[in-house]
């Protein structure tokens, strides 16, 4: 019996696909090509046409519909009961899932039912020298520490959080296979009914992972009272803020804000590290970003070797002219 190909479960996120699936389906063409095998890509709900599309736009070689009522909405056992059945017909070598809660419990379920390994929460995934096995890495210890995980059972399962790679360059002249699959579903495949979706009133809080520019802070700004000139500085750029695993653990802001390997994964166009040392654990999360710019006193800290453009020098002084700089610019525009 023969593993190969990739495989990628998509997701849908508004009716559309989600970032998340387009990052995998990137990182999946990208140890496809190293293994001269093709990504299929697994479209699994109700109005899934265009989700298929966009899944070979963004680097799929073949995408397998089910569709069906029944999976309009997330439900663990329908949704198991598809993937058991992709798995035994396709023979992936691999397969890539999201790491967010539908992606877990499903990730969880199918490898429960077929005894077979899952890494959870990856941050990167390559291959060895010799191209013969999968390298699965994810964090330990809180994020300080990476472990490089095999897995002896076939397919390899991993789920795979936001902000862990790049997707490809979305090509709408790439063409692909779309193949129909029917998998027999029945209402005792479904315990859950949903009767409604309601979304949350006032304005959405845009996510960190699709912010355009970030301030992020750190233990150099010494105390939470200093902390105004992280969020005086974004507000000026009009970027989000983000923070360190060690401010986070202090109270000074909120966890939803942590940016890291145990926190979110982010590629902005800008990021602006300010008293940032440049931990490992941090680093994990945002040197995909575009353009780093890094302030620290210290011209040894780490984060100088993944930014762009460092700045040695107090921030307390640095942080203030350059907010005051940029305010100025408003003003006139």
């Amino acid at each position: 019996m023969e593993y190969r190909d990739i495989l990628v479960v998509l997701e849908k996120e508004d009716g559309v696909i989600s970032p998340l699936s387009t990052e995998m389906l990137g990182r999946a063409k990208y140890l496809a090509s190293e293994l001269n095998q093709n990504v299929i890509a697994l479209s699994i709900g109700e109005n899934i046409s265009e989700m298929s599309k966009e899944a070979i736009y963004f680097g799929a070689d073949k995408v397998v519909e089910v569709g069906n009522k029944i999976l309009e909405n997330y439900t663990t056992l329908a949704y198991t009961k598809v993937l058991d059945f992709i798995l035994d017909k396709y023979l992936p070598l691999a397969v890539f899932i999201a790491a967010t809660p539908n992606g877990r419990d499903l990730g969880g379920r199918i490898s429960a039912r077929r005894k077979i390994g899952l890494v959870a929460d990856c941050i990167d995934i390559v291959l060895t020298d010799d191209k013969k096995e999968i390298k699965w890495i994810r964090p330990t210890f809180d994020g300080q520490l990476y472990a490089d995980i095999r897995i002896s059972t076939k397919p390899e399962i991993g789920t795979i959080g936001e902000g862990a790679f790049r997707p490809l360059k979305r090509d709408d002249t790439k063409s692909g296979e779309i193949v129909k699959e029917e998998v027999s579903l029945s209402s005792e495949d479904v315990l859950t009914v949903f009767l409604e979706q309601i979304k949350s009133d006032g304005e959405k809080e845009v996510s960190l992972t699709d912010a355009k520019i970030i301030v992020a802070g750190g233990m150099g700004l010494g105390e939470k009272e200093n902390w105004h000139l992280v969020t005086d500085l974004a507000h000026e750029l009009g970027a989000e803020v983000g923070a360190t695993k060690d401010v986070v653990d202090l109270d000074w802001v909120p966890y939803k804000i942590q940016i890291g390997a145990t926190g979110v994964r982010v590629s902005p166009k800008l990021y602006i590290a300010v008293g940032i040392s440049g931990a490992i654990q941090h680093t994990a999360g945002m040197k995909t970003s575009d353009l780093i710019i890094a302030i620290n006193n210290n011209p040894e800290a780490p984060i100088f070797k993944v930014a762009h453009y460092g700045v040695v020098g107090d921030l307390f002084e640095i942080v203030p002219r350059l907010t005051e700089k940029i305010r100025e610019i408003n003003n006139k525009i």
